[in-house]
This record gives structure tokens, sequence and C-alpha cells, in this order.
């Protein structure tokens, strides 16, 4: 048995974007758009019909949602040009429920072991899951192209990010930049998106931290992240006004203590290296401690000042009693539940770190 070519891949929508060009002859005569996000199948789908648009050969879209005869008709007319129509397109949508006839244990006995299409056929194809089956690759052959959408990797981000900037034209300044990577989904979907969605609501190219949160971060959903910032920076009127959209049964608090946990640990470890190997420590070792070797360089830059000027803010007896109120908190819900005298106990807690009443703040 002879083995079955891999196909084509590229990394992303974005490394798609980037090494396409919108011409027929450039796109791929089959493509998998491997997502369960439509708008990634929504952006290739608009650059294929373009492509066609600007063809000077009269050509035809037809389109399949996976309704019962689709299959079969998609397998008629892809073999049988049309004179009226010198180039043809057809665009599947709900992929997995398109062709599950084709594959696996329960696939029909007239499943087709290759399938093949002139050269003046392309096939855009919306594989709504996580994966794409080689038996799938194995039918199409080697003229199969396809992406996944999966999460990008820290060290990826970057780069995906400039690329996705530079594919919707538009600039964000360092400030806002972090920003973005920070809090937007790591996927070239949503970076695409997001994007786009400043562009088009602001009207402008350059942006800075304000217009993010004007358009893409202003909700009136519960932010712990946004909170938990909001108290390193003992902001008490935006913390209790984010911690008024807190909605019993729907958010959580354990995901907030659990990130005011993560950054209290660097702020603890941070404290430490100041005090006694900040000559010695190269900033790399320092990265690492912090857990922070991966950020890129401007996001860890901003890091180490923003744990620079909280460990002046923060003394040593109230991260020792931020840690004992997290255990605290940790056992009051895992042995109770977040109920409204645990969400009322826990916010009269913050008042008092924001406000200590009656109590004497030593610093060591």
């Amino acid at each position: 048995m002879a083995e079955s070519k891999v196909s084509n891949s590229y990394d992303n929508l974005i490394d798609f974007l980037h090494k396409t060009k919108p011409s027929l002859e450039s796109l791929p005569s089959i493509l998998f758009v491997v997502s369960q996000d439509s708008y990634e199948f929504g952006v290739v789908s608009d650059l294929y019909k373009a492509a066609y648009k600007k063809s000077a050969d009269p050509y035809e879209i037809v389109v399949f949602v996976a309704e019962p005869g689709d299959l079969e008709n998609f397998q008629n007319e892809a073999g049988n040009l049309d004179m009226f129509a010198a180039q043809k397109l057809f665009i599947i949508k709900s992929g997995v429920t398109f062709f599950k006839p084709w594959l696996g244990k329960t696939k029909s006995k007239s499943s087709p072991k290759s399938f093949s299409v002139p050269d003046t056929v392309k096939i855009l194809i919306h594989y709504d899951h996580w994966d794409l089956p080689k038996e799938l690759i194995s039918i199409f052959g080697e003229h199969t192209s396809h992406f996944k959408s999966s999460k990008i990797f820290p060290d990826k981000r970057k780069e995906a990010f400039l690329r996705a900037s530079k594919e919707v034209e538009v600039k964000l300044d360092e400030e806002a930049e972090e920003e973005f990577l920070l809090k937007v989904n790591p996927s070239a979907g949503a970076y695409l998106k997001n994007l786009e969605k400043l562009k088009l609501y602001l009207g402008k190219k350059s942006f800075g931290i304000t217009d993010l949160k004007e358009v893409l971060f202003q909700s009136s959903e519960f932010s712990s992240s946004e909170i938990v910032d909001y108290f390193f920076e003992k902001d008490y009127g935006r913390f209790s006004r984010e911690f008024s959209k807190f909605k019993i049964g729907k958010d959580s608090l354990l995901i907030f203590l659990s990130l005011l946990k993560d950054h209290l640990d660097k702020l603890r470890i941070y404290k430490i290296i100041y005090r006694m190997y900040d000559k010695v420590l190269s900033e790399k070792e320092q990265s690492d401690l912090l857990g922070i070797g991966s950020y890129s360089p401007a996001r860890k830059n901003h890091t180490f000042k923003r744990l620079r000027k909280e460990s002046s803010v923060f003394n040593d007896m109230e991260i020792q009693g931020l840690y004992e109120f997290l255990l605290e908190m940790n056992q009051k819900i895992k042995t109770g539940s977040e109920k409204e005298e645990t969400v009322y106990y826990f916010f009269r807690k913050m008042e008092d770190f924001f406000h200590p009443r009656n109590r004497t703040v030593r610093t060591r």
C-alpha cells in the first residue's frame, strides 16, 4: 500500500494570508480551513471570492451547507465542466458533517479512495473541528492544503501580532501592543478580528491604550484580570466599580484569587531579588525566576517596572496578610460556596486592604 502524501500546511490564518497573494494562480486548489471559528473561514472565503471577481474568465461559485444530497451533488458537479463557466469555486460549510459518509467505521460503500478535480476547479472547505483526518487528506491527495486554528505559543505571539498588524495595515504603540498581547485570545482569528475592529470603529490606523480600552476591553462583564491590576495599583475607585459587575453564580472569586496569588508570588520573589540579588543576577536569570522569561522585551520591561513600583507600595506585613487572606478564602469557598455572605465577606476584607482600620502597619 502506497504511503499517502502529506498536505501542504500553513501555521495559521495569518501565515496563510502572509504567504498567499490574492490571485487565482496563487490560491491553493483545495484548502481546508480547520477551525471552529467561522470568522477565519469568512476571511478566506472573501479572499477567494475577490480573486474570482478579478478574473477575466466567467466563473461560478457553488455553496454547500451539508444538507441531505449535498455530498452527492458536489461529487457530480466537481467532475463536470460547465461550458458557460470556465472557472468554478466550491465552498463547503460544516465540513465535519459534509464528509462524514466518507470517513471512519460508518463510511458508505461508495466512499471514494481518491478524489481529483480539473485545474479549473477550486474547493474551499470549512472543517469545523480542531483537527483534520489523515483519511480525508489521503482522498484529496497531494494538492490539498490546510491550516489549523490552534492557540499561538507565547514565543510566537509577537511575530503573529506583527504579521496580523501588517495584514490589517494598522499600528499599535508599545503600551497598546503589550495590552493587546496580554488580553486578546492568542489565536490568528482573534488577532485579525480585533485589529480590524479597531480600524473599523475608530476610522484610523494608529492606536494607543485608550483606543483599546474604548473599543476592545470596554465591557459590562466582570474582569478578574483587570480587578487584579486595580488592586495592585491600590486604585480603590476602579476596583470597586469593577467589582460591582460581579454576578454571584456566574462569575468566580476563585479565578480572581488565583490571579491575585500568581501576581503576589511574582511580587514576593521580586522583593527578595531586589534586596539580595539585584547586582548578582542577570536580567535573564531574574526573568526566569519570576516566570516571565517567555515575555516579549517590551512586556518584560513593563512587568519589571510594575513590580518595582509595587514593591515600594506593598510592605512585607501586607504581603503576609494577603497570603493569609488567600488561605482563608480558599478554605471558605471549598468548604462552603461562593454565596452572598462569602462574596460580601471578601469585599469587606478587600476594603480593609485599601483602607486599614485600627491596625498598625509596620515596615520591615
